[in-house]
């Protein structure tokens, strides 16, 4: 078994050897770290440079910047030859037995298949302190109908085997409408495989002023934010754009119950029938508050 571990990194000096000593610690050590800069300005190279002239197993490479999905998206497609891949934030700490317990759940599972492994996760701060925070509501689903519309973790609690990378490459993120790289690799492995969710955290997830993706624990603030996105238009459309290229890439392969409901959320907006069934089918609710924001959103022709 190979186990490879992907690692983006943009002016993160002041928590990546924090995050690179866990990666270390590990009770199951990876056989490979792949790390791109995505063009940093700060000392990040240089700590890359000592922990992968100690360490021969870890490597990186310097790229120009593309923002984390882009280059996210070269690090898998670069990282052939392992059994599972891990994706891994700059600037968290992961608990000792995060990768022992991923691949452990994994290799219970059908390999032939593209699987997605993905755990809950501690909120901190910025010095790890927990944060109380229950904003990870949605861990309650693992089927694709919900992946269309909600977002269940972060990419940095993602493994996932081979079979998946091979699908998610189908994909071009270059042509295709991409906001952020774990949204895609989480609808294109429902899409044709399995998502696994281990409701116990194996990380910190640490949020700083300088998180270049996040979380916030205070719903309050996350309300807001959707309202502040809503009015100024940032990601209009992110759900039906998202469905319309999935169709383009796997509509002449994917289940046909399945293609069905990806025409439904890609064409909502210019259809009134697929916009009812996007209002009424119980696939899409989630029986949670964030079913009347969905509402919303659905009849203003904006998810």
């Amino acid at each position: 078994m190979k186990l490879t571990v992907l690692l983006s990194t943009y002016n993160g000096e002041k928590y990546l050897k924090e995050q690179l000593d866990s990666l270390l610690a590990q009770t199951l050590r990876p056989d490979r770290i792949l790390i791109r800069d995505d063009g940093s300005r700060d000392d990040t190279v240089a700590i890359l440079e000592e922990y992968c002239s100690e360490y021969p197993f870890m490597e990186y490479y310097c790229g120009r910047n593309l923002g984390p999905a882009k280059s996210f998206w070269e690090l898998i497609e670069k990282a052939e030859g392992s059994d599972y891949y891990a994706l891994c934030d700059q600037d968290d700490v992961w608990f000792k037995d995060k990768l022992e317990t991923a691949v452990k759940t994994l290799e219970q599972e059908d390999n032939s298949i593209p699987l997605l492994y993905c755990s809950r996760y501690t909120l901190t701060d910025q010095d790890l302190n927990p944060i109380d925070s229950d904003v990870s509501d949605l861990y309650n689903f693992s089927d694709f109908p919900h992946s269309l519309i909600y977002h269940t973790a972060p990419g940095c609690t993602f493994v996932f085997n081979e079979a998946a990378r091979k699908q998610i490459l189908k994909y071009d993120v270059n042509r295709e409408y991409c906001v952020i790289h774990d949204a895609i690799i989480h609808k294109v492995v429902t899409l044709f495989g399995k998502m696994i969710l281990d409701r116990s955290p194996h990380m910190y997830y640490r949020q700083h002023g300088d998180n270049q993706i996040g979380m916030s624990a205070n719903k309050a603030k996350v309300f807001f934010g959707r309202v502040r996105r809503f009015v100024n238009g940032s990601i209009r459309n992110y759900r039906s754009k998202t469905a319309q290229s999935l169709l383009r890439v796997y509509g002449g392969e994917c289940d046909p119950k399945k293609k069905e409901l990806l025409e439904i959320v890609a064409d909502y907006a210019r259809d009134p029938k697929k916009k009812k069934q996007l209002l009424e089918k119980e696939e899409f609710r989630s029986h949670t508050g964030n079913d009347l924001f969905f509402r919303i959103l659905v009849l203003v022709n904006y998810i």
